[in-house]
C-alpha cells in the first residue's frame, strides 16, 4: 500500500516539471476550448511554450476561451484503480473559492470513502491555483517519499498550504470583468488612471486584492518587495514565476529576486486553465512564507 498524489490541472505541473522533480503525482485533466476546437490540457502531446504563446495572442486577437471544471466521474474513475490497488490518495484541487472542481472531487471521494468503509481518499482545498497548487502537491510527494503516514500527512498538508503564498497582477484588467470580478464602468476609470492591482490567494480560498499602484513597473517591483518580505528561508527554496506571456517581466523579477539572495527562481508559462481566466502579460509568484492571514 501507499500513498499517490494528485492534482488537477489548475496546478501548473506540466509533465517535463514533474520529470524533472522524478516525481509521481498524477495530473487529473481539464479541457480548454480555443474557437470551438478542444484541446485537453495535460494529455495532447503539445510543446508547452510554443502553444501558450500562441494562446495568448488568440486570446489577444479575441478568440472565444472556455475551461471545463473536472467533474465528479472524471476524479472517481481517476482515483479508483490506485483504490483497487490498496493505495490511499491525497488529491490537491483549486481553490473552492473560484472553481466548482472541489465540489466535483468531494463527491468522488465520498463515493469511493463510503464503499471502503474508510477513508482511503482526502480532497485538499489548496486555496490557491496554478503553481500555488503544484507546490503543494510537490512538497507532499516529498513527504510521502520520507515515510510520512496517511494521517500526518492529511495534517500537514492543511497546515502547509497557508504557508504557501501567491501574489500575482494581471496585464489587462477586462479578462476580469469578463469573468465578472469588477464593473466595465470601474474597469474603464481604472485603465485611465493606470492603475495595477496586486492580487492574492487568501486563506479564504478567495483571490483577494493586496493592493494598488500606478503602472505596471511598479505592480513589477511590488510583486518582487512582497516576496522578499515574506519569505521563509530563501536561501534553501525555490521560487516559482509563472507568466502569460510576458517572460521579459518575469526574467526581470528572477533577476531582482536573485540580486537581494534568493537562491533559486524558475521561470513557467501559466497553466492554461488559470492563464485562461487573468489573460495575457498577466504574472506571478509562488513561494513558501508567512502564513496568508
Amino acid at each position: 500500500m501507499a500513498i499517490k498524489i494528485y492534482a488537477d490541472a489548475g496546478s501548473n505541473l506540466f509533465k517535463d516539471i514533474i520529470e524533472k522533480r522524478n516525481a509521481e503525482i498524477k495530473v487529473v485533466n481539464m479541457s480548454l476550448t480555443i474557437d470551438e476546437k478542444i484541446y485537453q490540457c495535460y494529455e495532447d502531446d503539445i510543446n508547452v511554450d510554443q502553444f501558450s504563446h500562441s494562446f495568448y495572442q488568440k486570446m489577444r486577437e479575441g478568440s472565444k476561451i472556455d475551461t471545463s471544471q473536472v467533474t465528479p466521474y472524471t476524479y472517481e474513475e481517476a482515483f479508483r484503480k490506485d483504490v483497487e490497488d490498496g493505495h490511499q490518495i491525497i488529491c490537491f484541487v483549486m481553490a473552492k473559492g473560484i472553481s466548482g472542481t472541489y465540489n466535483s472531487a468531494c463527491i468522488a471521494r465520498d463515493t469511493i470513502n463510503k464503499e471502503k468503509g474508510k477513508e482511503v481518499v482526502y480532497i485538499v482545498d489548496s486555496a490557491t491555483a496554478g503553481f500555488g497548487e503544484g507546490l503543494q502537491a510537490l512538497h507532499a510527494y516529498e513527504l510521502v517519499k520520507k515515510g510520512m503516514s496517511f494521517k500526518d500527512l492529511c495534517y500537514e498538508c492543511e497546515k502547509f498550504k497557508f504557508q504557501v503564498r501567491s501574489e500575482f497582477t494581471v496585464g489587462d484588467i477586462k479578462y476580469l470583468i469578463k469573468k465578472g470580478r469588477v464593473s466595465a464602468l470601474l474597469a474603464k476609470f481604472i485603465n485611465f488612471l493606470r492603475i495595477k492591482f496586486i492580487l492574492k490567494g487568501s486563506n479564504k480560498s478567495k483571490i483577494e486584492v493586496a493592493g494598488k499602484v500606478s503602472g505596471r513597473k511598479m505592480a513589477l517591483k511590488r510583486l518582487a518587495e512582497t516576496c522578499l518580505a515574506k519569505i521563509r528561508h530563501p536561501e534553501k527554496q525555490t521560487v516559482y514565476i509563472s507568466h502569460c506571456d510576458a517572460y521579459d517581466d518575469a526574467l526581470s523579477i528572477k533577476n531582482y529576486l536573485t540580486d537581494h539572495g534568493v537562491s533559486n527562481v524558475e521561470i513557467y508559462f501559466y497553466d492554461l486553465i488559470t492563464g485562461a481566466h487573468i489573460g495575457p502579460d498577466s504574472l506571478a509568484i509562488f513561494y513558501v512564507g508567512e502564513n496568508r492571514d
